[in-house]
């Protein structure tokens, strides 16, 4: 019989609708029973496509044995951590304190008044190898939670207390000063976290960290746009990216890009597409760049587009049981689908051999492993021959993928997600038609178009709702659906020719920032909590100005701020706000940037000053990210405007273009 679950509308959830576990969805019904009976909250918090979040539903919460143990002692509370990101950033502090890691599932146990006294992330269902089972530790925590009752509340007690000093920023009394050897020293420190043989940053496991890589771009010297070239170079020619579709992977298990985790998440394509065209439409020369955009707006418009012009949240990394069995081939397979010719061709191009390179013997993750003309070369063939071969491979593999079982789909459509992606859809836009591909730039800018409007049409006395689920808007939106979706308006305002649709999203930028002023910011310190303050009230009001899977709220806020107060200073007057919040937060960040990648892009944005744009051609000018267009409509040349000081208006796109290069070459 199906528990109480049954009833969500999160795709998580309903895949936790047939588990044997008492389940209540987070609700006063489950708090009132907890606080009714003194019986511990066991809080389970993952998403829909996480792995590891499946493997512990099939070990523990789909077996009756466990399934008894946690009806009989606790009230069992399940979360999907994208429809709750409040509840998730609270309580991942608690798996930190104990396993000096966090991440999804997320374990915790709490008092009837919502105060942790344990957690951690994935448990086996067996004691093995120094680790405790999944049923042990249920038995413990029970035992302790009604026999140690003074251990645990010394517990709770110190537990408060960390994830409260955790959340603060610790914002220096003093600002630091935006001098250019402060951004040397920064970018020296975020240079040396590069790993120069791999790309990207650090380690296994390793993500794309966008931003940061975002802010070296930006930054421009010529060590700092190596990094970026490099590392971009590396993911798209990597199994992090999906060859044959297009889109990316949420990350690497390895240091190579070689094998992903093979769920892919909205966001993450959404940002990506955003850095990649960035690059593009600053000259930089790459086929392959030009490529990895046109195939990634391919898979997010044919994969990720709901009916109603939204996009959906993920893209499991499992199917038919099994992660990454969508996406991976064996030699045998690739040599029966193609031609002796193509198949020959297809194994030199992506890497396909007898051992394979994932986790099973044979199985291999493409990769972009040698250049048309080397395969050209090997096979005595002429270039042309060879692409024609591999295009003919490509559609035969896709083909064939096609018929396999597929990867789950969160259909959950998340505002502050959907913002990046217009974000991201917006840039592509620009760099597509700069490389010639002018139906897919109107295909991407008009998706990026429709979306917006959806998303407005939802809101409420010009609240945002969170999520949208089965057309329906549920939860009040958080500091990441403002700030995101403000920027998405701004961005959008790139691809747009009609100045009353410049200024309608304009303004609606402007609202959703005076939102977040009244109802996000904190008096007390810089920057803005997560959550409003009409929101229900939890044991803390979250706060970060760290990059977590997705950039900062915070700082991409700050940047919209900036841009809008040099687009009417007048009606923004955020001068005074952005000084009071930059330069402590700057004093904080430049010590110790890691992490801090999105707010090193704000404050180089407040360093230069956002350029703003106006007239007929301007989209041809706002191609860069400190250039913002604006509404022309009381004027038909173009004006180049900068720290609230505008040019003579000129009457030729090329002398307009060589005012904003030197503007930006300071």
């Amino acid at each position: 019989m199906p528990n109480r679950l049954a009833k969500e509308t999160s795709p998580y959830l309903l895949q936790h609708q047939d588990n044997p576990v008492d389940w209540y969805p987070w609700g006063e019904e489950a708090l009132a029973r907890s606080r009714a009976e003194n019986k511990p909250i066991l809080l389970s918090v993952g998403y829909s496509a996480c792995h590891w979040c499946h493997v512990m539903a099939h070990e523990s919460f789909e077996n009756a044995d466990t399934a008894q143990i946690m009806n009989q002692h606790f009230i069992n509370i399940k979360v999907d951590r994208e429809e709750r990101p409040d509840l998730d950033q609270i309580y991942q502090n608690v798996a930190m304190i104990f396993t000096r890691g966090g991440g999804w599932p997320l374990t915790v146990f709490l008092t009837p008044d919502l105060k942790p006294f344990y957690g951690g992330t994935y448990f086996p269902p067996q004691s093995m190898h120094g680790r405790i089972g999944f049923p042990d530790l249920l038995r413990m925590l029970t035992d302790a939670y009604h026999s140690r009752s003074q251990e645990i509340s010394e517990n709770v007690e110190k537990i408060a207390d960390y994830i409260q000093s955790a959340e603060k920023i610790g914002v220096p009394a003093v600002g630091a000063s935006f001098e250019a050897a402060s951004f040397e020293a920064v970018t020296v420190e975020v240079l040396g976290y590069v790993d120069w043989n791999n790309g990207g940053l650090g380690h296994a496991p390793k993500f794309p960290n966008s931003s940061v890589f975002a802010y070296l771009w930006r930054y421009g010297t010529s060590k700092a746009r190596e990094a970026v070239v490099h590392t971009l170079t590396q993911m798209a020619r990597g199994g992090i990216y999906d060859q044959l579709r297009g889109g990316f992977s949420r990350y690497s298990v390895d240091e190579r890009w070689e094998v992903p985790h093979f769920e892919k998440m909205l966001y993450d394509n959404g940002v990506l597409l955003k850095l990649y065209s960035e690059v593009v439409l600053s000259g930089e020369k790459s086929e392959l760049f030009e490529r990895v955009v046109s195939e990634t707006v391919d898979y997010v418009l044919a994969e990720m587009l709901s009916p109603e012009g939204l996009f959906y949240a993920a893209q499991d990394a499992d199917s038919d049981g099994e992660e990454g069995k969508f996406f991976v081939w064996t030699k045998k397979e690739v040599e029966e689908i193609l031609t002796p010719e193509e198949a020959r061709a297809a194994c030199l191009r992506w890497g396909i051999d007898e051992t394979g390179n994932s986790e099973h013997a044979g199985q291999c993750v493409l990769q972009l492993r040698s250049p048309v003309d080397g395969i050209a070369k090997t096979l005595l063939k002429e270039e042309a021959e060879v692409e024609e071969l591999l295009v003919s491979a490509k559609s035969k593999l896709l083909k064939r993928r096609e018929t396999r079982v597929r990867p789950g789909l969160d259909d959950k459509v998340l505002t502050s997600w959907n913002g990046m992606m217009i974000s991201g859809l917006s840039w592509a836009s620009l760099a597509l038609k700069k490389s010639g591909q002018v139906a897919q730039a109107e295909r991407a800018a008009q998706a990026a178009q429709k979306a917006f409007q959806r998303l407005v049409q939802t809101s409420q006395d010009g609240r945002l709702f969170s999520t949208i689920q089965r057309g329906e808007p549920k939860y009040a939106a958080y500091l990441d659906d403002y700030a995101f979706l403000s920027m998405a308006a701004l961005d959008l305002c790139r691809t747009l020719e009609s100045p009353q649709e410049i200024q309608k999203c304009i303004d609606l930028a402007q609202g959703w920032i005076r939102i977040l002023l009244t109802h996000f910011k904190d008096t007390a310190e810089p920057g803005f909590f997560f959550t409003s303050d009409d929101h229900e009230k939890l044991i803390q009001r979250p706060k970060s100005l760290f990059d977590q899977s997705v950039p900062s709220g915070t700082s991409v806020a700050l940047q919209v701020m900036m841009v809008l107060q040099e687009i009417d200073p007048l009606k923004s007057n955020f001068k005074s706000e952005l000084d009071r919040q930059m330069g402590p937060l700057f004093g904080m960040v430049r010590n110790s940037p890691y992490g801090y990648g999105e707010f090193l892009c704000a404050a180089l944005l407040y360093s230069r000053g956002p350029i703003t744009v106006s007239g007929k051609g301007a989209v041809e000018l706002s191609q860069n990210f400190q250039v913002f267009q604006k509404n022309s409509e009381a004027e038909t040349r173009l004006l180049v405007c900068h720290q609230s000081v505008c040019s003579a208006p000129f009457s030729s796109l090329s002398e307009a273009r060589n005012r904003l290069l030197e503007l930006i070459s300071r």
